[in-house]
């Protein structure tokens, strides 16, 4: 089963067991809880077998048993995987071979300071590599944590919030090789390759998008849409499916193409063109509930951006990373809450 790692920057433990959970009424992935309640039911209740691909919560803070109407008592499991196995991969080796460049190399006369603007994750890892390599990195940044994207905080409540996206993938062969090297693989939870977004019509309702491995991309995608019975009518899973063709059929050229292009503005290229072509572009696009619910929901999740300041690449980049994620591991060990 294909795999997706979490980490948190800050605590770890606060991250639960859920690979995703987007809110289109909230900027922040999964923050409305204190503990990582929300997120670790989600995920458990997910791998229930009696509650299929719907789960319901009725609150952040959720008791370990709930007594599920029409369905006895759930026992809630957390769920984590083993890590893939990654080191023997071509991708992995040779990133291993690059990052041992830096170290091998001969040692400069005389080393240089080089300033380095941003301790994001780039920022971080180029300082680290610029100090294998012999030389002074001075890393400058303008907050008061570290991190980037990859950085959290508490507010004035003690909830822990996110920048970004906190998610590594077993196709990251650099960072993977990063986090070797630093000796941090273990804090990486490794879950289920699964979209979960709330449903803001149905409050304390959750909905799941499965990319199954059996299938390549795009037809994985196109699957997991059809699959998807509590978030979409069928009509709007034709619309989504068609809508998302040409993203997923055109690959890292096309996700290139919109950089310069907004997700609203990508939305409305969808739904409009000349008035000949209207209605045809309107069959064809995708349905503005989805935009809202989904579209709109990713792009503040990733960013805490609104769809207008977000460029589509962002979205398309995590779609696709999504679709042709393929790792074989072991199956998941389970241990009750």
């Amino acid at each position: 089963m294909p795999q997706i790692g979490l980490v948190s920057a800050v605590n770890l433990r606060v991250q639960g067991s859920s690979a995703y959970l987007w809110s289109s009424r909230s900027s922040s992935l999964g923050t409305e809880s204190r503990d990582g309640c929300l997120q670790r039911n989600s995920l458990c209740f997910a791998g229930s077998e009696s509650m299929g691909h719907k789960l319901k919560l009725r609150t952040p803070h959720a008791t370990t048993r709930r007594l599920v109407k029409d369905l006895g008592p759930l026992k809630v499991v957390c769920i984590d995987y083993p890590r893939p196995e990654l080191d023997n991969t071509v991708n992995y080796l040779e990133a291993a071979f690059l990052s041992s460049t830096f170290r091998a190399s001969p040692r400069p006369t005389k080393s240089l300071e080089i300033v380095i603007a941003g301790a994001g994750l780039g920022g971080l890892s180029t300082a680290k590599y610029l100090a294998d390599a012999g030389h002074k990195p001075i890393l400058l940044e303008a907050r008061d944590v570290l991190g980037g994207k990859v950085a959290a905080w508490k507010d004035d409540d003690g909830d822990w919030y996110e920048t970004g996206l906190h998610i590594f993938f077993g196709a990251y062969p650099n960072i993977q090789n990063l986090f070797g090297e630093l000796g941090i693989n273990d804090r990486l939870q490794w879950k289920e390759h699964s979209m979960i977004f709330a449903m803001p019509s149905k409050p304390g309702e959750f909905s799941r998008f499965d990319f199954p491995e059996a299938l390549p991309a795009p037809l994985n995608g196109v699957l997991a849409i059809l699959k998807n019975n509590e978030m979409l009518t069928w009509p709007e899973k034709v619309k989504f499916a068609i809508g998302l063709l040409p993203a997923m059929l055109g690959g890292q050229p096309y996700v290139e193409a919109q950089d310069g292009i907004s997700v609203k503005d990508w939305m409305r290229k969808q739904h409009t063109s000349s008035k000949s072509q209207q209605q045809q572009f309107v069959l064809q696009g995708v349905p503005d509930r989805v935009t809202d619910e989904v579209f709109i929901a990713m792009s503040k999740a990733l960013n805490f951006i609104n769809p207008d300041e977000l460029s589509m690449q962002c979205i398309l980049i995590a779609l696709n990373r999504f679709l042709q994620v393929r790792i074989l591991i072991p199956h998941p060990k389970q241990k009750e809450i």
